[in-house]
């Protein structure tokens, strides 16, 4: 166990945090603490509801725990350490900043496409 451990704490930071609202967020929702419905991303609810989390939430939300799930997990973990321990060696805030581009653009675009909720 003290192997997990380590490979835990030697993650960098950003990939370590995302990790972790990823599995503290699935895992509320497959210990039904949280509902999924309440974690997509609705822009009519963002702006009309100001349910300004559905911003985020949506982002570490992957389904039901499984098979899936853990491939989701390690590809997380995989590529955002490989850019963050190389594109972005030492620039942690750029990293951040990056993902949140990505996320608010995903966001952006999200209402002028006509896809139903993953879910």
């Amino acid at each position: 166990m003290a192997g997990l451990e380590e490979w835990y704490y030697e993650m960098p930071l950003v990939t370590r945090v995302y990790l972790t609202a990823s599995i503290v967020t699935t895992g509320s929702c497959a210990l039904e603490l949280v509902s999924p419905f309440s974690l997509y991303f609705n822009f009519n609810l963002v702006v009309f509801k100001f349910q300004v989390w559905r911003l985020f939430t949506n982002f570490f939300f992957f389904g039901s725990i499984g098979l899936d799930f853990l491939f989701h997990m390690f590809f997380l973990v995989r590529y955002c350490r490989l850019l963050e321990e190389g594109s972005f060696r030492g620039r942690t805030a750029d990293f951040v900043a990056m993902l949140l581009f990505g996320g608010a653009l995903l966001c952006a675009c999200s209402p002028f496409t006509d896809v139903p909720p993953f879910l």
